[in-house]
């Protein structure tokens, strides 16, 4: 099987994953919004920003440096466990200790247990068996499937039952350490390897793991600094509508985009010999991540209003807005993951930590004054503001590092974006046209943008005169599963048998 055709069939099971696991959280989100108020998801969301915080000090990116490495061993393997174990301990401890000032930074008290009891979240993880990263490795998305999603599947049960026992934030939270015990113990389940203490190969795997880190730290407190200036400069009760807002804005982009760029990183590690190879894999890839960034951002841009109205309640007037801004955002970052993907696995980490910082910077220069001075929507504008000015970098970085011009972006963006816009224009002559029950409305608009965008972008690729990407692929895909089930295929003719006299 060629590298292309691993990743689009890895993609599948990785998009299938993460799909059916963003399900699920959706679900968790709306039945807990009815459960639980915005007062409980602002004490969770300040203590996970103060766990995250100190979890990205260790998050080196250990797996990364199996899946690159040419043969892994049980060296390997067992000083990725002992490294990620020792990071576990030293990040627990500092929890413990940093959990009261936290609270103090917070001015809410009720965070230093809470921080205390998610000190437990790095520990289990430090525990993970590292042989789990051989399933990315080897391409076998079935088992990375299987992983993932069981974990979610029983982890969603145990925060739901919580939540109608308890009917507070401790739901939350315990729920987020049993999904992490939960994960532990599957990773020794589903593959045989039984690690032990070693640190022979550390020197190896730390010089590349290094970076990783410090692009994780930025990346990290790029993601969560709108909410940090929110929580400190407003109330929690707002940090906890901008909290669930960014959820719900940003999910359904990543859970298609991640899975992606997960498939990718295997794919580039073998392809990173032959350059003109990893262009083309890199264009299909772009092109892939636009067709679902483009038009699912502007989908819940498009819908926004009528789905906060409907999903959450009365009780998060307001949301629709904050949900539409977050989730354009949201899409010019997706565009931008393929490009630091490729540049981790021909392994330059420096550059992608580089624009990490830059792009932290932007943001905190734009989110205080806007905090200060005109609320949490400016803030949100700040954001979409910021992702445009990194986009155009990336547009610059990527055209440099694997010589695509403007002309092959344009063939890359050119048509999701023009079916993006063409989307957009139905959806809203129906909401124009619709009834004003947002339920109602909300379903047409739906069902609108659902046969619009795949229509447009048939009709602009056909328009130019079938090009390759990922819309031959996946049209080539289709027509071949409906040849095996026998549909549209033609008679078989069959020359007549001689027959004797009579």
């Amino acid at each position: 099987m060629s590298v292309m055709r691993e990743i689009f069939s890895g993609t599948a099971w990785a998009v299938a994953a993460r799909w059916i696991i963003r399900a699920i959280g959706l679900v968790s989100i709306v039945v807990l919004a009815r459960l639980l108020s915005p007062a409980d998801f602002g004490i969770v969301a300040m203590a996970i920003f103060v766990v995250g915080l100190i979890e990205v000090l260790g998050d080196a990116g250990l797996a990364l440096q199996i899946i690159r490495h040419p043969d892994p061993r049980h060296g390997e393997l067992n000083t990725v466990f002992t490294l990620e174990l020792l990071i576990g301990l030293g990040l627990s401890a500092a929890m413990i200790l940093v959990a009261p000032f936290g609270a103090a930074f917070f001015h809410e008290p009720r965070l230093t247990w809470v921080i205390r009891a998610l000190a437990l979240r790095p520990l289990l993880t430090g525990l993970q068996n590292p042989a789990i990263a051989l399933f990315r490795k080897h391409m076998t998305f079935n088992k990375d499937f299987e992983f993932l999603v069981l974990n979610k599947v029983v982890s969603f049960f145990i925060v739901l039952a919580l939540a109608f026992t308890l009917r507070d934030y401790w739901a939350l939270v315990i729920g987020t350490l049993a999904a992490s015990l939960i994960s532990t113990l599957q990773s020794y389940r589903m593959h045989p390897f039984r690690p032990r203490l070693q640190l022979s190969a550390v020197r190896e795997i730390w010089g590349f793991s290094f970076w990783i880190l410090v692009q994780n730290l930025f990346g990290f407190l790029d993601v969560h600094a709108d909410r940090l200036v929110i929580g400190r400069i407003n109330s929690t009760v707002l940090m906890g509508y901008y909290t669930v807002a960014g959820d719900t804005a940003f999910a359904p982009v990543r859970e298609v985009v991640m899975p992606i760029t997960r498939v990718l990183f295997p794919g580039v590690v073998r392809m990173r010999g032959d350059r003109t190879a990893l262009a083309a894999s890199f264009d299909r890839v772009l092109s892939s991540v636009a067709i679902a960034a483009l038009s699912i951002s502007a989908g819940v841009a498009l819908i926004a209003n009528d789905a906060s109205t409907v999903f959450f309640g009365p009780g998060w007037t307001g949301l629709g807005p904050l949900l539409g801004i977050l989730a354009i955002s949201e899409a010019l970052s997706a565009l931008s993951q393929p490009l630091y993907t490729t540049l981790n696995a021909l392994g330059r980490p420096r550059v992608v930590a580089g624009l990490n910082v830059v792009r932290l910077i932007l943001l905190l220069a734009t989110a205080v004054p806007a905090a200060v001075y005109a609320g949490v929507q400016a803030v949100a504008m700040a954001r979409l503001a910021v992702g445009a000015v990194t986009f155009v970098l990336m547009l610059l970085l990527q055209g440099r590092l694997l010589r695509l011009g403007p002309l092959r972006l344009w063939h890359s963006l050119g048509r999701p974006l023009l079916a993006t816009l063409a989307m957009a224009g139905v959806v809203l002559l129906v909401q124009d046209a619709a009834p004003g029950t947002p339920a109602l409305r909300l379903a047409l608009s739906v069902a609108a943008g659902a046969v619009a965008y795949p229509v447009a972008l048939l009709l602009l690729w056909q328009a130019s005169s079938h090009p390759p990407g990922i819309e031959a692929d996946l049209l080539s895909v289709a027509t071949a599963y409906f040849r095996r089930r026998g549909w549209g295929a033609q008679p078989t003719l069959r020359p007549l048998e001689r027959r004797g006299p009579g």
